[in-house]
């Protein structure tokens, strides 16, 4: 059992290392590891800017103002079953729609393109052998760091449970040999697509040049699948809409032995259910990354936030950057 008295340090991992940690949850601060410009707080305001070509026009961000909302899964959701209902009225608009919703795709698509790490990125040999020391690993990103690392070296190891027809998520297949490391995407990835029918799709993306093809102009009924920003109760709200986001929430609920936590802010605001989910599950053991490159005040903040909230679990607090998957060495330099 550690010493739970809270101060601002933080121990090394290798202190922990050889402790049996199976689970790991993954968050933003790990792809800001390996490319700074995840650090942008909202794809929709990337997509706003004059950084990238065809940013959304102003009718594109006066429908998302009148939603009052920043996803972008919402809003073509919205123009999407626009267009059903101009159909049925003898499409009186669908040049408008039409063209309200290729903005807002491409405009997507262009934000994801300048904010998204190239696909030669030197880190993935690391993260790939990094994540064989797990069984479950779980991300809340919506990047595709994890699915280009489980793709690049032995892939047999890792199951991503997209092998029903046309590589779609079967609630009812999800058996998994006890040698395999399951990845699961808790809120989603850019290379995820809900259909139609509420079923979940994999995209095959392998490099940079084909992360426009992820939200293609012809498949208006692909709707992209990742929770990017919002309030927790909003992304639990829409986790348990979907079939897939709410099965892996729920292994991830049901979770016991131990866990690495890496990169993961767990904000009230924004992480609720996460932290709900550590406090009630059967976990023994939980680590907890830290970034230590930020005043001692804020750490000895942020370590009585997360032993108040996941109450009496057996938490190390370590330094996020003596974790392999937390080395300076991933970063990928232009």
């Amino acid at each position: 059992m550690p010493d739970q008295k809270i101060d601002h340090n933080l121990i090394n991992w290798n202190e922990i290392a050889e402790k049996s940690w199976k689970s790991l949850l993954l968050g933003n601060g790990f792809s800001i590891n390996v490319w700074d410009r995840f650090g942008y707080k909202s794809l929709y305001e990337v997509a706003k800017g004059d950084d990238v070509e065809n940013s959304l026009d102003a009718q594109s961000i006066a429908l998302f103002e009148r939603l009052n909302s920043t996803n972008f899964e919402e809003v073509l959701r919205v123009l999407f079953h626009a267009r059903l209902v101009d159909e049925q009225l003898g499409s009186p608009q669908s040049a408008s729609i039409e063209d309200l919703y290729t903005s807002t795709k491409n405009a997507l698509a262009a934000a994801v393109n300048y904010s998204h790490v190239p696909h030669d990125m030197r880190g993935l040999p690391a993260i790939n052998l990094a994540f064989r020391s797990y069984n479950k690993i779980f991300t809340t990103n919506y990047d595709l760091i994890p699915y280009w690392a489980i793709m690049h070296e032995d892939t047999w190891r890792f199951k991503d449970l997209f092998w029903g027809d046309g590589n779609t998520f079967d609630p009812k297949d999800t058996a998994v040999n006890a040698d395999r490391c399951v990845i699961s995407y808790l809120h989603g990835a850019i290379h995820l697509v809900e259909l139609p029918n509420g079923r979940t799709k994999k995209l095959t993306a392998n490099g940079l040049d084909s992360l426009t093809s992820l939200f293609d102009l012809g498949h208006p009924e692909y709707f992209p699948l990742f929770i990017s920003e919002g309030t927790s109760e909003h992304k639990l709200s829409r986790i348990k809409r979907n079939d897939y986001l709410r099965f892996s929430f729920e292994k991830f609920q049901a979770l016991d032995g131990s866990l690495v936590v890496l990169g993961q802010s767990l904000h009230k605001d924004y992480d609720q259910h996460l932290l709900d989910a550590l406090r009630d599950s059967n976990l023994g053991s939980i680590a907890v990354g830290v970034w230590p490159h930020q005043a001692p005040e804020e750490i000895l903040v942020y370590k009585t936030r997360v032993l108040a909230e996941i109450g009496r679990k057996e938490i190390y607090f370590f330094d996020s950057t003596t974790h392999p998957l937390g080395v300076q060495e991933l970063r990928h330099q232009t």
